[in-house]
């Protein structure tokens, strides 16, 4: 694994975050529902983990949540998003005391260890949503999800195209020392993905989306923590109706 060499600028100011939030009428949870503006690049974004490309420092930080709303997590977590015309940029910067990650196949349960997730939901009249959850070694479970959907199908859709790069400024699986963070950097292209027509992202195009993490460690009380970027009422990661919107910004 790479060691971190330097850290980028948008994180040096990780203390920042995303504070606004509006109403989306006609909804209960609308008092609920965060607006993340999602800023277009024309920057060519390396994935590398790196996060030194410009349009990262214009892109803006969101805050994270334990749920159901429990106040901020004891490991925290960097996270900002980015668009162009062919993928969806994430980039996770996750403070970790003691990383760890075993899984190596591909469509593993990642999610039984340090694992960062993205959950996104074009819009439409299937329901449709994606997840990918990616562990520490960069081992990649993606899956379409729908009602009626069983789960042997949600588990065989892949992305062919889904780019992914981790840093980490520590050791894992070493409980001898202790670890500092490990980087992710993703890209998600939208060619791999079922958008129905007139849902492609542009300018004032609306998605649902959060971001979440399990965290694994003999540091935290119970030796688990999970967290996410949207107000959750409870842990449920899969329920739609309680994440975020995604604005695409030009």
């Amino acid at each position: 694994m790479d060691k971190m060499k330097h850290i980028p600028a948008f994180f040096v100011s990780g203390l920042l975050i995303l504070l606004a939030s509006c109403l989306l009428p006609g909804s209960a949870l609308a008092a609920e529902k965060i607006v993340y503006q999602c800023r277009f690049t024309s920057d060519t974004i390396s994935v590398d983990g790196r996060f030194d490309e410009p349009a990262w420092d214009r892109a803006p930080l969101m805050s994270w949540m334990v749920p159901p709303k429990k106040g901020k997590p004891l490991s925290r977590t960097i996270s900002r998003v980015l668009w162009d015309d062919r993928y969806l940029y994430v980039a996770f910067q996750a403070m970790d005391r003691d990383i760890l990650g075993t899984l190596t196949d591909r469509d593993s349960a990642t999610c039984r260890e340090d694992v960062l997730e993205t959950f996104i939901m074009p819009p439409g009249p299937k329901g449709i949503y994606y997840n990918f959850e990616i562990n520490a070694l960069g081992t990649i479970y993606d899956g379409l999800n729908a009602k009626g959907i069983s789960w042997r199908k949600r588990k065989e859709w892949n992305s062919p195209g889904v780019q992914c790069k981790i840093i980490i400024d520590g050791t894992i699986n070493d409980h001898a020392d202790r670890d500092r963070e490990w980087r992710m950097e993703l890209a998600i292209p939208f060619a791999d993905l079922e958008i129905p027509p007139g849902s492609e992202p542009s300018g004032g195009q609306e998605w649902l989306f959060h971001l979440a993490r399990y965290d694994y460690s003999r540091y935290l009380p119970g030796g688990r923590e999970l967290s996410s970027c949207a107000p959750l009422s409870k842990v449920n990661f899969h329920n739609p109706g309680e994440w975020n919107r995604l604005l695409f910004v030009r």
